[in-house]
């Protein structure tokens, strides 16, 4: 057998797969190691693998003969803020080009996956670049309460897997779970502390994962108001109410804006934020809420609806975080249905769902402009106790949908859910920015934390394999073993 058939055999196993591997024959297996950083952005970087190589058994460089990583950053004109392509060259050295602290850091999981499902890594060049800069984790912390450290661990076995945002949703109607300076009285006895907090901030940042505080409103708030029952919205008659907020009142507003500023502390490096925007009332019966209603007719005229107010407040939380350096993102099933108000263009758009006739396409949101982050609820939502109808996502449903970050959930019709694609295709616009996976914990004693880590494995690694790649090259059955091989991460 020639060289060039030995080297057609040989695999580079890691998770995601790079976009392009060309083997140059042979395996780079050494005993000991060097790891250095060619310039000051990388130390930590060398600094983070060098017990991770002992991890795998790789000691550390007994001289100056002994093999090396060298990890360096690509000339400065190339790069750009936030881009994690990077190359590998395995030759008796290994060599790791990023365009950014980032980049390098994606680079070295993939030599640490290879060691972990092969123990050496195969000589080659690998040239990797992700199809969409976002691939994130929700994680609903609000009905359920996470440990700081459960926490912390996902962050790190997320970062493994190229995530880089996490959506971190702390209040819901059953519970405000981060300890609050201005409201105390509305926090749940069970809550990560400030203290907790500032360490999980930390360690996102230090796996180059975009924090993004969740803090949802006007609805979903049924904790938060059950202190505050005069900033509800009134009641309606068969209608639930306890959950939203006034919006047709300054006081409510004043107070939604308060929890804002109250948290943003917390998130020190945080740029952008989800207030939410979904689901504060039964949105087929809005014109049935008086209060709604009445401020409606009185602020547009006849053509007013409780979407405009809604819109507007939207808009107006957006200004109030714009203000303070964040971005606006918001969930899409209430969204763009105003008649009067126009929904601030700059909002980012999380869309999760069009399980309603009358929510807008996505195909709206691109036509006016809205950046996009896929959260497609038919694959990515892991619904606690499997509620709402929902079942536990897995990575055969994931590869029989053919998914990739362009394809969004499918429309639905008045008489139930159709078969019309929403799908953005390849090459992508620059409108959509990612997908995420997002865990719910709607029934919260359905799963330990633990069982929730072990359910999202292996689905959130088939989100991140088909969200770099724009779709994957390995058949489900390549991607199981792959999975398989590389195991989960040693140590921190």
């Amino acid at each position: 057998m020639t060289e060039r058939e030995r080297a057609g055999r040989i695999r580079w196993l890691a998770l995601p797969q790079p976009t392009a591997f060309e083997p140059a024959g042979g395996m780079w297996e050494p005993d000991r190691v060097r790891v250095i950083a060619a310039s000051r952005g990388l130390r930590r970087e060398a600094e983070r693998l060098e017990p991770e190589l002992r991890a795998c058994g790789i000691a550390a460089a007994g001289g100056a003969s002994d093999p090396v990583i060298r990890l360096r950053l690509s000339a400065l004109a190339d790069r750009v803020d936030g881009d994690e392509s990077f190359t590998i060259e395995v030759a008796d050295d290994v060599v790791v080009t990023a365009a950014s602290a980032a980049g390098a850091f994606r680079a070295t999981r993939q030599l640490l996956h290879n060691l972990r499902a092969q123990g050496a890594v195969p000589r080659g060049r690998v040239r990797s670049v992700p199809a969409v800069a976002e691939r994130g984790l929700h994680l609903d912390a609000g009905r359920a309460h996470y440990p700081a450290a459960w926490i912390i661990e996902q962050l790190h076995a997320a970062a493994d897997v190229a995530i880089n945002v996490f959506q971190w949703h702390f209040s819901e109607n059953e519970g405000y779970r981060l300890e609050s300076k201005a409201f105390p009285e509305i926090v749940s006895a069970e809550r990560i502390t400030r203290a907790e907090a500032a360490e999980i901030v930390a360690t996102a940042r230090d796996l180059h994962i975009d924090l993004v505080p969740s803090l949802d409103m006007p609805g979903h708030l049924r904790h938060a108001l059950s202190a505050h029952p005069e900033l509800r919205l009134p009641e309606a008659p068969g209608l639930d109410t306890d959950h939203a907020l006034d919006i047709t009142r300054e006081d409510p507003v004043r107070f939604a804006f308060a929890l804002i500023d109250d948290m943003i502390p917390v998130f020190p490096h945080s740029t952008r934020w989800n207030l939410g925007g979904d689901e504060f009332v039964d949105f087929d019966r809005i014109a049935e809420f008086p209060a709604l209603a009445a401020a409606a007719l009185e602020r547009y005229g006849a053509d007013g609806t409780g979407f405009d107010l809604l819109t507007a407040f939207v808009n107006r939380v957006a200004a109030h975080l714009r203000e303070r350096g964040l971005e606006a993102r918001a969930w899409n099933d209430g969204l763009l249905r105003s008649a009067r108000e126009r929904l601030d263009p700059e909002i980012v758009l999380t869309w999760w769902t069009n399980w309603n006739a009358h929510m807008r396409p996505a195909a709206d949101a691109v036509a006016a402009g809205h950046r996009l982050v896929n959260v497609n609820d038919a694959l990515f939502y892991y619904v606690l106790g499997e509620n709402a109808g929902y079942t536990y996502p897995n990575a055969a449903r994931i590869w029989e949908a053919d998914w990739h970050p362009g394809l969004f959930p499918a429309l639905w019709g008045p008489e139930g859910q159709s078969t019309v694609r929403q799908e953005l295709t390849r090459p992508y616009p620059a409108l959509l920015l990612g997908a995420m996976f997002a865990v719910w914990s709607d029934r919260p004693d359905a799963q330990t934390p633990a069982d929730v880590a072990d359910g999202i494995r292996r689905p959130l690694r088939a989100m991140a394999e088909r969200a770099w790649n724009a779709g994957s090259a390995l058949s489900l059955s390549e991607f199981e073993e792959l999975d398989a091989a590389i195991g989960r991460r040693r140590g921190r």
